[in-house]
């Protein structure tokens, strides 16, 4: 690349301007702080030309790494680690940046379908009677009063016909003299307080759920004075909880927004367990636990930048060929290659380490990322 007018050696000195560090007029950095050896003041010129030089370097640099590491598996991993680190971009930050950049596009595809979907929906919907008798309808009074509200919420989109049929529905369940009892019975507060801590939290929670879902329009101490449960703090936190993870299970754009954000972060500390059981396996290796955790950021890459290819391919096309493609041929492949290419080992093993970690990171994925998707969501709520 060619050098700047400020590193120019006509403009060097013989002091550092930061340090005070003496320097030779050959010295085109400092040797103490790294800043560049220059008197030359600051121009206009200088300053973008400076920041077009270090942009350049940068891109240049970013598109060598995503390059490399979509056609030359354990390549990159091989060359950082024998010392070669500023010809590719750190593989932390690279990681990070990647999965932060892909998520954030992935929501605002999700929220795009999702309100298209919605407004077909609404569309195709109208002027639909559905009643659902739900598990809490526990007399006539309740299940006309259901009717009614569902017929009202039609509006203008019910015809002639369809008024009079709700309303001899109703005259006939009114003359009905039979008991409507099909609802369910919920934990009465001394079969809660007889029951160990998790399961009363458990049954508790359903109950709250079931019965927010069903009355969604009553307050907290309406529905615990209904169900018979004691207005404490314990049971106003556990119903308000109830209240919000139901609202998320019928939103689930808004339960993906509270997931996507923090995949990233999920997957920056996977990363390191994945880790562990490489450095476990390759233990007699020359390897060091940091040189795994490379290799694991860098197939971590691999697959994000896979996974933009699989969007788009989705989004203008509709299809997803390089989704079968990927999990059933291309992304075993590349594994195999990338550990035979850093590790240096034979087929043999390399096939028996490579089904075992395969192996390892579906459970270790399966348990991690149940545990991590509970925690969001309770946290969250």
């Amino acid at each position: 690349m060619k050098p700047t007018v400020r590193s120019l050696a006509k403009y060097r000195g013989n002091q550092c301007l930061n340090c005070q560090t003496p320097l030779d007029i050959a010295d085109k950095y400092c040797h103490q702080c790294g800043q560049l050896n220059t008197t030359k003041r600051l121009a206009l010129k200088d300053f973008f030309t400076e920041f077009f030089a270090n942009f350049i370097a940068y891109d240049s640099r970013v598109w060598r790494t995503i390059t490399h590491i979509l056609i030359k598996p354990g390549y990159v991993t091989e060359q950082y680690c024998n010392g070669k680190r500023t010809e590719y971009a750190n593989p932390f930050r690279f990681f990070l940046t990647v999965s932060i950049v892909f998520f954030l596009l992935l929501q605002l595809a999700i929220q795009f379908s999702d309100t298209s979907h919605l407004k077909s929906q609404k569309s195709n919907n109208a002027g639909i009677f559905n009643v659902s008798i739900d598990s809490t309808t526990q007399n006539k009074a309740e299940l006309i009063e259901l009717i009614k509200n569902q017929q009202d919420s039609l509006g203008d989109n019910q015809n002639f016909y369809q008024k009079l049929a709700i309303d001899r529905a109703i005259e006939e369940i009114e003359k009905d003299t039979t008991t409507l009892n099909i609802g369910r019975t919920y934990y009465t507060q001394e079969k809660l307080d007889n029951q160990s801590y998790f399961s009363e939290y458990f049954s508790q929670v359903t109950d709250y759920t079931n019965f927010y879902g069903n009355h969604p329009s009553k307050s907290t101490s309406e529905a615990l004075n209904e169900l018979g449960h004691r207005l404490d703090n314990q049971n106003i936190t556990r119903y308000n909880k109830a209240k919000k993870f139901s609202n998320l299970t019928d939103q689930p754009v808004e339960m993906i927004n509270i997931i996507l954000p923090k995949v990233p972060l999920f997957l920056f500390f996977f990363a390191p367990f994945m880790s562990l059981f490489f450095w476990l396996i390759y233990a007699r290796g020359r390897w060091n636990y940091m040189e795994h955790m490379v290799f694991n950021f860098h197939l971590l890459t691999f697959v994000f930048l896979i996974l933009y290819l699989i969007i788009a391919e989705k989004s203008f096309t509709g299809t997803s060929i390089i989704a079968s493609l990927f999990f059933g041929f291309i992304g075993p492949i590349y594994l195999y290659k990338a550990m035979r290419k850093f590790y240096k080992q034979g087929r043999f093993k390399t096939i028996l380490k490579f089904l075992f970690i395969n192996f390892v990171f579906f459970v270790l994925l399966l348990v991690s990322s149940t545990l991590f998707m509970l925690g969001s969501i309770f946290l969250s709520i």
